[in-house]
């Protein structure tokens, strides 16, 4: 075929994909979700609440907990920020890193962390392609700071 077109690579005898299939991780059974504000209109808010998404990150990170994303009202830039846990005991880790945490601390695991609906779970996506690059990029800061302290204990 050197020096000629394919019809089936330009496309002419392609397929489309009128049918999107699950996510891969749709059926995980055990999740929890984060709601932040990343509003820009409020700098330090803005902030406080990439601190705690970087916070989560990185345990998440350290405890093999899967992350992920999705814009819960775009009118209040409210995002959430969904876990999977690989286990139990590993979910137990995760709640105690937080617990462990003074910003953070019982408080946020009794009032912040919420079960999602199979309906989020099925939106979500990668955090890079949903968060604010500027807020993406402070709480990766802080998610690796949290993992390069230590992997053995709970941190800050």
């Amino acid at each position: 075929m050197t020096g000629q077109h394919s019809d089936f690579i330009s496309g002419d005898y392609s397929t489309t994909v009128y049918h999107t299939p699950e996510p891969l991780w749709i059926n995980e059974p055990d999740w929890l979700c984060a709601v932040e504000f990343l509003n820009d209109e409020d700098p330090e808010g803005r902030d406080l609440a990439a601190d705690t998404i970087g916070y989560l990150l990185g345990y998440a990170q350290l405890t093999n907990t899967r992350s992920l994303a999705l814009i819960g009202d775009p009118s209040m830039m409210a995002f959430e920020i969904l876990f999977s846990f690989s286990s139990p005991a590993e979910k137990k880790r995760f709640l105690d890193f937080i617990r462990s945490n003074d910003e953070l601390g019982n408080e946020y695991v009794e009032n912040d962390l919420i079960q999602p609906v199979k309906d989020e779970i099925r939106i979500a996506g990668p955090l890079v392609k949903v968060l604010p690059p500027q807020a993406l990029t402070r709480a990766l800061l802080v998610a690796t700071t949290v993992c390069s302290a230590t992997s053995q204990g709970p941190t800050q």
